[in-house]
Formats: structure tokens, C-alpha cells, sequence
């Protein structure tokens, strides 16, 4: 965009730039009575050390680690995704991890481009498109501010909409991202480090301003890189408010898909998320119900927490409700409850209107080689009671992440989901819940053929255990 362009849009401004957007890319519309037969956009989304098979103990968050390990765990996970479900992945990280430098070419260094490229190569060969995270206008852009003072309008984490500088360095990362390497898209956010909230800025709600960046970075990746996947994920603003619905139609008219990463959708009531999604000309979707955050620091076997049935059943009402884009948050597969979660969530992706059972066995049976149904099913009953024992005092349509150890710092944390989020009494019931569970299993392992997997869940039970030990004393 040129330096003269006017720093604020009017509607029909806006109007017409989602016009040029969608005249260049075709959208699904939601609302269309011929549905697919599942969702469209099945995509993973996660930090790019957020799969990794061992931890980064010592490493600050967020940890940029790429070395040859965790490429053989991309490697993996892209030979089961498209053959489970998922047809995406969103990974955060692949440039900086929270700061561009100025010199922009300068984030990635020739070794760690060449890791990229294989990681996304291996991708392409599984079937799987890649899509960065793009933070817009916001996260990554603090030391391009501090050093152009004309970007900064009050908030030193997000440029300034109304300069048009700010439209010059949006468009140079643009050029960086979509050259640099064969990614298929992007996933924006422009909203969770917040607004600029300038004189000129803040005659805008938060709903308009957002889309406003949002649509004007989308017309962008439209004109010069067209056939590119284009979603944004709505961290930091709401699409429950009804006085923004047409708001976020408007901008839907520029986007592949929308995700709604806290189901803020769901808060005026199930009939308003209905109704939101039949106004959109592209897919809508969420996070996929509650999901246990990856811990960087912990080791793999500490935690014992599937959320099977709730994943489910929230991709089933999302379906129902016309959703068809779901940005589900990477699982780790060397635990137990994270990689059966995530087999049950591509399954349901892929065949959404398939009973709980249907997916739960199938997962079951490729993991876990149960001999026979009898030990398939206490199996099954295992994990459901394993989730039961936590999430019962979650609310039931929770969605959005559960902290298992604090996000930030650079050591291991102590475990919060049992410290904080539970009350005395509960994780008194929770460690009656597993112990009962440590019984259970010592009974039905012997029906399991993969003793690997078997030997892991000892451990986690062992794990959860122990922390539980330390916050009952």
C-alpha cells in the first residue's frame, strides 16, 4: 500500500476491498444448503515446539527449538493426520518467536531455513498444507516499533492503523512470509496483544477496527498471491456481541475461515451462534472444545488427561450449527490421553455425524492392538472415566485451553490445572478418582498388545499421583 493511502476506511472502502478479496479467492459459504460431509477446514494449530515428543526443561517460553527430533515428530504426525483427518496445520514460530528484527530477512538463519523447508516439504508429500501465524499489525512488531516512533499510538506491542508506515511494514512481512517459503496460507490474529487506541483510532469499536486490518491484510495476500488459504482466529475480541454480526459478515466476505478460539459465539445462546454462522460467506469454526495446553517444560508421561467425549460432542453441535473449520490445538503423541484425544478429534473432523464409540474403538484399536472387543471396550471405559474424573469440574461446554503447568517462564512449573483450578475437596475426590483408576488398568492391561503405550500410562498415573501427593499435604 502506498505511503499516501488514507489511514482510515470508510464502509464503502471496506465493502470494496472484501469484494476485490472475494473475487479473487472463492469462500465456502456456511450458510449453503448443500454441506459438505465434513468440515473443510480440518487444521492443527500450535506453537512449533508445541508437538514435540520430549520437553525444553530449561528453555524460556516460547522456545524456537528445530532441531532433527522434532522434525521426525512433524514426519510422523503428518503421516497420521491426513489418514485420521486433518488436511492443515498452523504453526507459530516458524520465523520468530515475538520479535521481527528490522532487518526482516534476518529472523531466519540459512540452517534453520532449510529445516523449515524440510518440515514443510515433508508436509506436502503427506497431502498436508502448511499455513503460518500471522500476527497482524501485532505480536512481533515491538522492536520495529520502538525503533519507527511515527508506528506507535499508545500500545508498544501493536502498530498503529491510522499511519499509513504501519500499512509499509505489514505489507514487508507480507512479502517476507509468502517468498520465503512454500507455505499455503495463513492464519492471522490481529487482536491478543491488543489495539491501538490513538485519538484517530479509538473512534473505532474493537469488532470494526480488527476487521478493518484483518480485511485490508487479506485484500493483500488476494491481489499478489492469489490461491493462498486465508483465516484468522479471533484471540482478544468477541463475535458474541450482536451488535457486530454484520461487522464480521463484512469481513468474512475476504477470509477461507473464521475461528471463534473461546466459542464466544455460544454466549447470547446456541440460536444467535446459528444464526452468525448462516450470515458468514466463509467457514466458521473454534478451537474444538476443551484442550489441554502442551506444556514446553514438562516430560511427557506427567499427565493423564483425555478429553475424548467433549471434543466430540462440542465438533458435533459445531457441525450441527453449520461450522465447518475447526483450528484444533496440537496434542502430544508420546502421552496417552493427548494422542488418543487427538485421533478421536481427526476422526471426528472427518466424519463428524459418526457416534463417540465409533471413533473412540477405531483409535483404540490402531493404538493399543486390545485383544479383543471385551478389552477394546474396558479400555474405552477407562479413558472416559479418566476424563470424568478432571472434567467434571470444568463446565461442560468449556472451550479454549486448560494450562496444565504456567504457560510462561523458563523452567518446569508446578501443576496448576491440580493446584489452582481444583478446590481441596475436589482434588481429594480427583486422587480417589486415581487411584481407582491405577487399580482398574492394572486389571485390563493384559488384554493390550502394545505394551509401549500400556507402559505409559502406568507412568502418567504414577505422575499425576505424586503431584497430587504434593498439593494434599
Amino acid at each position: 500500500m502506498s505511503p499516501n493511502a488514507k489511514s482510515r476506511w470508510s464502509r464503502r472502502e471496506f465493502l470494496g476491498a472484501t469484494a476485490v478479496a472475494v473475487a479473487s479467492g472463492p469462500c465456502l459459504c456456511a450458510g449453503q444448503s448443500t454441506a459438505p460431509a465434513k468440515f473443510t477446514h480440518q487444521t492443527l494449530n500450535g506453537w512449533i515446539t508445541d508437538l514435540a515428543s520430549e520437553p525444553d526443561p530449561n528453555a524460556a517460553w516460547p522456545s524456537m527449538r528445530l532441531d532433527e527430533r522434532l522434525l521426525q515428530d512433524y514426519r510422523e504426525s503428518f503421516k497420521q493426520m491426513g489418514r485420521i483427518g486433518f488436511n492443515e496445520i498452523v504453526i507459530w514460530g516458524l520465523y520468530t518467536a515475538n520479535n521481527w528484527p528490522l532487518d526482516l530477512k534476518g529472523a531466519v538463519s540459512p540452517a534453520r531455513g532449510e529445516r523449515i523447508e524440510l518440515l514443510i516439504a515433508s508436509a506436502h508429500e503427506q497431502g498436508i498444507k502448511v499455513l503460518s501465524g500471522l500476527g497482524t499489525y501485532s505480536w512481533g512488531f515491538a522492536e520495529i516499533i520502538k525503533a519507527n516512533p511515527k508506528l506507535y499510538g499508545g500500545n508498544a506491542n501493536a502498530m498503529c492503523a491510522s499511519v499509513p508506515e504501519s500499512h509499509v511494514w505489514m505489507e514487508r512481512v507480507l512479502e517476507f512470509v509468502f517468498t520465503r517459503f512454500a507455505i499455503d496460507g495463513v492464519s492471522m490474529q490481529s487482536a491478543d496483544q491488543g489495539r491501538c487506541k490513538c485519538e484517530r483510532c479509538k473512534k473505532l469499536g474493537d469488532a470494526e477496527y480488527h476487521a478493518q486490518l484483518l480485511a485490508r491484510t487479506a485484500q493483500t495476500i488476494r491481489a499478489r498471491w492469489p490461491g493462498k488459504i486465508v483465516g484468522m482466529s479471533n484471540w482478544g475480541v468477541s463475535f458474541g456481541k450482536p451488535q457486530d454480526k454484520g461487522v464480521f459478515a463484512e469481513l468474512s466476505r475476504s477470509l477461507d475461515y473464521m475461528i471463534d478460539h473461546n466459542d464466544s459465539a455460544r454466549w447470547p445462546g446456541a440460536a444467535y451462534r446459528r444464526e452468525f454462522i448462516a450470515g458468514l460467506n466463509c467457514a466458521f469454526g473454534t478451537t474444538g472444545g476443551p484442550v489441554v495446553e502442551p506444556p514446553q517444560h514438562w516430560p511427557r508421561d506427567r499427565w493423564l488427561l483425555p478429553t475424548c467425549r467433549r471434543v466430540h460432542t462440542h465438533m458435533q453441535k459445531l457441525y450441527a450449527d453449520g461450522g465447518r473449520a475447526c483450528e484444533f490445538f496440537f496434542h502430544i503423541l508420546a502421552n496417552p490421553s493427548s494422542e488418543l484425544t487427538w485421533h478421536v478429534a481427526g476422526r471426528t473432523l472427518a466424519e463428524p455425524q459418526a457416534p463417540l464409540e465409533k471413533h473412540l474403538h477405531a483409535s483404540l484399536e490402531e493404538l493399543y492392538q486390545p485383544r479383543g472387543t471385551a478389552a477394546r471396550d474396558a479400555l474405552g471405559r477407562f479413558f472416559l472415566k479418566a476424563e470424568d474424573a478432571y472434567m467434571c469440574y470444568l463446565p461442560e461446554e468449556t472451550c479454549g485451553t486448560l494450562s496444565l503447568e504456567p504457560l510462561v517462564g523458563n523452567r518446569a512449573g508446578p501443576a496448576i490445572y491440580l493446584r489452582d483450578r481444583l478446590k481441596p475437596d475436589q482434588r481429594a475426590a480427583y486422587a480417589a478418582q486415581i487411584e481407582s483408576l491405577i487399580s482398574e488398568f492394572e486389571k485390563l492391561q493384559a488384554g493390550l498388545r502394545s505394551t509401549i503405550r500400556s507402559d505409559r500410562i502406568r507412568r502418567c498415573l504414577s505422575a499425576v499421583r505424586e503431584d497430587l501427593h504434593k498439593h494434599q499435604t
